[in-house]
């Protein structure tokens, strides 16, 4: 429906396409890098999950996570502390998720779900 408006509008479907193209290959190429997994990430004390799961690189202390259509949103957050999180309300991905409390240097918080496999990855943060 939106593509046919931006038909009328008078935008070219070779542009459409070519935008399309270029954040299918840039979330594509993201994924694709070692060290990136799936996870969801909510603000301490907020009710629901986000739909839409984030991707994140963990690197000594620091997790770097990108979100958007694109994954051209990202956030770089320092780490103080990390604690286990028991999921009440587990997020529908990733499957199986264990939960972990993230303090961040700024004073904030924040609730990760990741899948099992990956939990390493936070545990290892912690470790000064």
């Amino acid at each position: 429906m939106i593509w046919a408006l931006l038909a009328v509008l008078g935008v070219p479907i070779w542009l459409i396409a070519g935008l399309l193209l270029s954040v299918w290959l840039s979330r594509r190429q993201l994924r694709a890098e070692e060290g990136v997994f799936v996870l969801s990430v909510r603000a301490q004390g907020d009710e629901k999950w986000p739909r839409a799961v984030a991707y994140a690189r963990c690197f000594r202390g620091i997790i770097v996570v990108n979100r958007g259509a694109a994954l051209l949103r990202t956030s770089i957050l320092e780490i103080d502390a990390v604690a286990e999180l028991d999921l009440d309300d587990p997020p529908r991905k990733p499957a199986g998720a264990v939960g972990r409390l993230l303090t961040c240097a700024d004073g904030s918080s924040l609730e990760v779900a990741v899948a099992p496999v990956d939990v390493v990855r936070f545990d290892r943060l912690s470790i000064p």
